[in-house]
């Protein structure tokens, strides 16, 4: 239920927006902002819930539990990413919302930097 509720806030709040943006352009932007923090909120809640489920995950990885910590690092980038771009799009600015995906893109590969290396330290010391 839910999911329906949510979906019914983002098609409300996107055909008030489009409403509001024919009279003041600025308001229907604020408006757009407002449905993606009613959003968030959402995903939040969802998140937590994940985020419980991967403490029990927690102890069955017990000294590798950093890579679990990176996991969702990257997971909370690449959303925090998406919804600054999203915004920046709707607002019209299409090159920052580029600069902000393509940061995204960049933080996300130099956090796989140290999995790389362990990974990379592990088969040389196999290989001998």
């Amino acid at each position: 239920m839910d999911m329906v509720r949510a979906g019914m806030i983002g098609v409300v709040g996107v055909l008030l927006a489009v409403t509001i943006k024919s009279h003041k352009a600025e308001y229907g932007v604020y408006v757009a902002i407002a449905v993606c923090l009613v959003m968030l909120e959402y995903i939040v809640r969802y998140f937590m819930q994940i985020v419980s489920g991967l403490e029990v995950l927690n102890g069955y990885l017990r000294e590798n539990y950093s890579y679990l910590t990176l996991l969702l690092k990257a997971v909370g980038a690449t959303y925090a990413c998406e919804f600054c771009a999203g915004i920046c799009k709707d607002a019209g600015y299409s090159g920052v919302a580029g600069q902000v995906e393509m940061l995204g893109k960049i933080y996300i590969l130099s956090m796989g930097m140290p999995v790389l290396l362990s990974l990379m330290e592990n088969i040389q010391s196999i290989a001998g």
